[in-house]
C-alpha cells in the first residue's frame, strides 16, 4: 500500500481514503454471531405494521406517521433529513428510544486528529441520558443519489471515533476511568432512489 498522506478533516470529508491512512479496517459481521445469539428474537412490533404497507390503511395513526416518513424517506427532492426523520421515528417505534434514552439529529462531536480541532456531525445518534454515553449511529449512505463512492462507512467511523472520545470526556467528568475499547453498534443507512 503506498503512503497515503493524513490531514485535519471534519468527520463529513472523510473518505475510504482516510481509513486506508489510518489502517483502520472494516469486518462486516452477521447478525448472530455479533450478538452472540442462536437465533434473533422475534420482532416486538404491531403486526400492522409488518402487514400492511400504506400508511392509509394503518388503523393506529402512529404506524401511518411512520409509515409517512418511509414515505418521504424515499424522496430524493426532500433531502437527507427526511431520512434521518424516519431514523427517529423507526427507533421510537421498535422501543430504541425510551425515558432516558433520547434520539439526537446532527449532533456536533469534537474530533481532534492530526493535532488539529475539527467536528464529525451524527445523521442520527441515540444517547443514553442516565450514562451520558452515545450509544448508536446512523450515517446516511447518499451515494446513489449523487453517484459517489461509498464514504458513508468513512464517516460513520469518524462519527465513531468522535461519539468514543465524547462518551470517554463524560466518564473523565464523572470521576471515572476512560474505556480503552468499545464495542458499539453503527448503521449505515442506503437511501433508495
Amino acid at each position: 500500500m503506498a503512503n497515503l498522506i493524513r490531514s485535519a478533516k471534519s468527520g463529513s470529508d472523510w473518505t475510504l481514503n482516510d481509513l486506508d491512512s489510518y489502517h483502520i479496517s472494516l469486518n462486516q459481521m452477521d447478525a448472530l454471531p455479533f450478538f452472540g445469539l442462536q437465533a434473533l428474537p422475534q420482532p416486538t412490533v404491531d403486526p400492522e405494521l409488518l402487514t400492511n404497507t400504506e400508511a392509509g390503511a394503518m388503523q393506529q395513526d402512529r404506524h401511518a406517521e411512520l409509515i409517512t416518513y418511509l414515505d418521504l424517506a424515499m424522496m430524493p427532492e426532500l433531502g437527507e433529513t427526511a431520512v434521518d426523520d424516519f431514523a427517529v421515528e423507526l427507533f421510537k417505534t421498535l422501543g430504541y428510544v425510551r425515558r432516558e434514552r433520547v434520539a439526537r439529529t446532527r449532533m456536533d462531536l469534537p474530533l481532534l486528529i492530526c493535532g488539529e480541532s475539527r467536528h464529525a456531525k451524527t445523521d442520527v445518534c441515540i444517547i443514553d441520558r442516565s450514562q451520558n454515553d452515545i450509544l448508536l449511529l446512523v450515517q446516511e449512505d447518499r451515494r446513489l443519489e449523487r453517484g459517489e463512492p461509498v464514504n458513508a462507512q468513512a464517516q460513520l467511523v469518524a462519527e465513531a471515533i468522535g461519539a468514543f472520545n465524547e462518551n470517554n470526556a463524560h466518564r473523565d467528568a464523572a470521576g471515572l476511568a476512560p474505556l480503552v475499547e468499545k464495542v458499539s453498534h453503527f448503521a449505515s443507512l442506503l437511501t433508495l432512489f
